[in-house]
């Protein structure tokens, strides 16, 4: 079962100041996903886009996820990180639009 739900409002604060305002939502898990909105929440796509990180956490465990995704963010940055590459290709979501 995968939970789509609100981010509790303790990691609010935490999510908007490392995120910058930049992220709507965050896996957290292979079975569940945080929104900041109830817009974000409701965006199709995004869930779509999410749900593909969930399939990541699976194929990776949740340590080697974070692990591999730190890097990556390292390496290639957020956009060009390869499992937000995949992500995009699955959901068709999160293409820039500039």
């Amino acid at each position: 079962m995968k939970n789509h739900i609100m981010m509790p409002m303790f990691f609010r604060g935490f999510f908007d100041f490392f995120g910058r305002g930049k992220f709507t939502a965050i896996t957290v898990s292979k079975n569940t996903a945080w929104y900041l909105t109830f817009h974000a929440l409701g965006t199709q796509g995004l869930r779509r886009h999410e749900e593909a990180h969930m399939e990541q956490y699976k194929r990776y465990t949740w340590v080697g996820f974070v692990i591999l995704y730190l890097l990556y963010s390292l390496r290639y940055g957020y956009y060009n990180n390869p499992l937000e590459v995949e992500a995009r290709e699955k959901s068709h979501y999160g293409y820039k639009t500039w």
